[in-house]
């Protein structure tokens, strides 16, 4: 199965062996190939699924334009969500196929804190806070915040293949299960 991925980031692409690994699907030739989200390096609320969205639409547009085959097109977009008064990291994974269509997901969320937020909202990156506490400048491209705050349980590319995840069982299975129970609604 060739993937390309809209973005060069290395856990990024981890994600996605991830993910296709928890599928049994392990076949798998993966192009990196950067492209805009048109959001913020540190997206917030509905920016977060806007960029994803973004980045596999400027995706579709570059492959066809190069006459890049492919069976799926994937693009990954993690950032900070407020609902209510609680505070996420999540990610969203948009899958394109061969037809154009296109199928989201969303990882889990991590429950960060108030303060964590309004770090990020102010334009400040929680990801250089991080490494200055591990005195380590790779932390965003292994462990991320997520494996941060989590002690490495959650690790960038396993929160990130849970979105991978869910769009690829959305796309798998549209046909199948999500008609049948819309039959009956």
């Amino acid at each position: 199965m060739k993937i390309v991925l809209g973005s060069k980031n290395i856990s990024k692409r981890k994600a996605i062996e991830l993910a296709f690994n928890n599928l049994n699907i392990n076949d798998l030739e993966i192009e990196l190939i950067e492209v805009n989200s048109h959001v913020s390096s540190k997206p917030l609320n509905n920016d977060i699924l806007l960029g994803a969205h973004n980045r596999n639409q400027e995706l579709r547009k570059y492959c066809l334009d190069n006459n890049i085959s492919y069976d799926l097109l994937i693009s990954i977009e993690g950032g900070y969500e407020q609902i209510v008064d609680y505070y996420f990291i999540v990610t969203y994974a948009s899958i394109i196929d061969k037809d154009g269509c296109e199928f989201i997901g969303k990882s889990q969320g991590l429950q960060i804190t108030k303060k964590m937020y309004e770090w990020v909202k102010g334009g400040k990156s929680l990801n250089m806070v991080i490494e200055n506490i591990l005195n380590n400048k790779e932390n965003k491209k292994e462990n991320g915040i997520s494996g941060y705050l989590t002690n490495s349980f959650y690790y960038r590319s396993y929160f990130d293949s849970s979105a991978v995840i869910s769009a690829f069982q959305v796309m798998k299975n549209y046909n199948i299960t999500y008609e049948k129970l819309e039959k009956q609604l």
